[in-house]
């Protein structure tokens, strides 16, 4: 099932060829089956809307029965949808309707592949009444009660459980994956691409402007608040003296001014034991992810909301666009080196013996319960609260609202499960209230890099410096007319460096023949299309052209930059903040250990990834939280073993 799935998810943009149609079906499709049959032998081919795109499926039947159902094109999310494609045609052709109960979590998706199979049996000559009967009532099955032993108990399988689960193996252990859901990847799959991580190497290819050491100095001006951040700020300044001495002029990056980033942009409520542990990781965790197999574009960008240039993009040449990259290249060596994952089986509950945790108990989707014990220790890595809006509503203190209303980029599955069995175990929680609004598109962004985009009002006119903090461009957006805005870019990002497609992995023009982005040969074009004053956009990127002329943003301290938007075609997404990502969680020290409400470690209980609290404080640096969840991950796997 684990090699089933891995393979499953590589399939990044599905093309299946499809089955030779019955030799004996020449009549058109439209023909009408013989007398008492439900279709007319042969291969129909359907298309139905999914939640990216068109679902298109080719179905073969008998005269009788749906015989085989598979996917010629599909453009949904790898990871996310998996569960219904994995499902729902052996579903149909047990049940012989697709009146089949739609997946939890990929609802649309479900939707897509049910009508385009409905599609192709009335292509086949069946009526609607005949393929839409209500199915036959499962057999009644004996409930099962399962037991599963190893050195570690991981529960959730996304990058931060893959990562523990790879170093644990490394280590020598045994390791059982239970995951909530039908296939693997979590939260960490449906990611932007972006890992941050200091990379002299790379960095040393690109050039640091005036405003970049403008923006160094004022972090060294600053007073510390502890330790920490003055040996940073000394460590820092060090460099950057010899650095000028040497008349250098690469951009300049070090593990010290990650943290010393890090910490200020989250203002100051992060923990510092916990921001030196991560940034001194996350080259490491670069390179592993290199090492098995996951390749970086050349060129370091700035991801929304990371301030400075070291957010390592992958290609999606081997493992698939968006955060495929951060969480299959650990599942397959985890597979080769003998991890158990158990899909469909939710954990509920931590067992603890003598004050020592020593395992989890659940309920399977087949409602079989379950035990797994743990020799060595149990890591929660469940990932955040994101799509919980009852849980949101009750921690945040920041936003006007976070209801039903306010969308989130997250997965469904995303609800805080390990928070709620963690207290249970007496765990602490910190910055619960730390909730992080992601200005982005309902569907389907151009790019995960800022360096090269530029957002725009409805009235055509910048008012947020677009290299800023996450939750200062979110508020600053939800003030705006309508709580919108558009990003405005080139061909120069979108054609030259994107090379037409997203880093989603979708094919730019197809996004926009579905009206998902514009596109123009001219501003003036462009304009129209978005409702803007043509005068209006053309000033503000005139003016916008002028400042990355001359590195410095006058209007609103933009300090990142990259191309001038001068170079038709044009291209704008539209955008509106969403809940993007939980700071706040369980209360962990710089081994990954859980700790207690009275300030002690739980014996056995580890944590990692965004279920775990501490590190982001009230702010995360976009592109902070890949190397975060492969970083901690890692540490969690490694401190288990020991």
């Amino acid at each position: 099932m684990f090699r089933k799935v891995i393979a499953l998810l590589l399939c990044v943009l599905m093309l299946f060829s499809l089955g030779a149609c019955d030799k004996g079906t020449d009549a058109p499709a439209n023909d009408k089956p013989s007398t008492g049959a439900l279709f007319k032998p042969g291969t129909y081919e359907g298309t139905a809307e999914g939640f990216n795109g068109n679902i298109t499926v080719a179905v073969t039947v008998s005269e009788n029965k749906v015989e085989s159902i598979e996917f010629k094109e599909h453009k949904e999310s790898i990871g996310v949808s998996d569960p219904a494609f994995n499902t729902l045609p052996d579903r149909i052709i047990e049940k012989q309707t697709v009146a089949i109960d739609t997946i939890s979590g990929c609802t649309v998706s479900s939707k897509g592949i049910l009508e385009a199979v409905k599609a192709a049996l009335l292509a086949a000559g069946a009526t609607e009444a005949d393929i839409t009967k209500a199915p036959a009532p499962d057999e009644e099955r004996t409930q099962q009660a399962l037991n599963y032993e190893a050195d570690v108990v991981i529960i959730g399988a996304g990058g931060a459980g893959m990562s523990a689960a790879y170093e644990a193996l490394q280590a020598g252990g045994t390791v059982v994956i239970l995951e909530k859901t039908g296939s693997i990847g979590g939260n960490t799959i449906a990611a932007g691409s972006a890992m941050n991580a200091a990379d002299p190497e790379r960095q040393k290819n690109m050039t640091m402007n005036d405003s970049e050491m403008e923006k160094i100095q004022e972090l060294l001006e600053l007073e510390p608040v502890d330790d920490y951040m003055s040996a940073w700020q000394k460590s820092v300044k060090s460099d950057l003296d010899a650095y000028i001495a040497s008349g250098s002029t690469y951009l300049y990056d070090s593990p010290d001014l990650h943290k010393l980033q890090t910490y200020v942009g989250g203002d100051y409520v992060g923990n510092p034991v916990l921001i030196d542990k991560y940034a001194e990781g996350a080259a490491e965790s670069v390179k592993l992810l290199e090492e098995l197999g996951t390749v970086w574009k050349d060129d370091l960008t700035a991801a929304i909301g990371a301030t400075w240039n070291r957010s390592h993009m992958p290609t999606g040449d081997v493992w698939g666009p968006k955060g495929a990259s951060f969480v299959l290249p650990q599942a397959a060596k985890v597979e080769e080196m003998g991890g158990e994952v158990k899909l469909n089986h939710k954990v509920e509950h931590i067992i603890s013996e003598e004050g020592k945790v020593v395992g989890v108990k659940g309920v399977t989707s087949d409602g079989d319960t379950f035990e797994a014990r743990a020799k060595k220790g149990v890591i929660i890595a469940t990932g955040g609260f994101g799509a919980n809006v009852e849980m949101r509503q009750k921690y945040n203190e920041f936003w006007p609202n976070l209801d039903e209303s306010v969308k989130t980029t997250n997965v469904s599955s995303a609800t805080g499960d390990g928070i709620t069995m963690a207290l249970e175990a007496d765990a602490n929680l910190v910055g619960m209230e730390w909730i992080q609004m992601l200005t982005n598109a309902d569907k389907q962004d151009f790019s995960a890099a800022i360096n090269n985009i530029v957002y725009v009002n409805a009235e055509g006119k910048r008012y947020v410096k677009e290299d800023g903090r996450r939750d200062e461009i979110a508020s600053a957006t939800l003030d705006q007319t309508g709580s919108y805005c558009y990003w405005i870019t080139d061909t120069q990002e979108a054609d030259e460096r994107l090379g037409g497609v997203t880093y989603a992995g979708f094919v730019i023009n197809d996004l926009i023949d579905g009206k998902l982005m514009y596109k123009a040969d001219t501003i003036e074009e462009l304009a129209e299309q978005l409702n803007i004053d043509p005068a209006t956009l053309q000033a503000t990127l005139d003016k916008y052209n002028a400042a990355v002329d001359k590195g410095v943003d006058e209007e609103f301290g933009r300090k990142v930059f990259g191309n001038k938007i001068e170079k038709g075609p044009y291209y704008a997404n539209y955008v509106t903040p969403k809940v993007h990502h939980t700071m706040g969680g369980i209360e962990i020290n710089e081994k990954a250990q859980v700790i207690n409400s009275s300030g002690q470690v739980i014996e056995g209980l580890y944590a990692a990834g965004e279920v775990a609290g501490g590190i982001h404080g009230a702010n995360r640096l976009g592109g902070n939280a890949i190397s975060d969840i492969v970083t901690f991950g890692r540490i969690a796997g490694t401190e288990v073993m020991k």
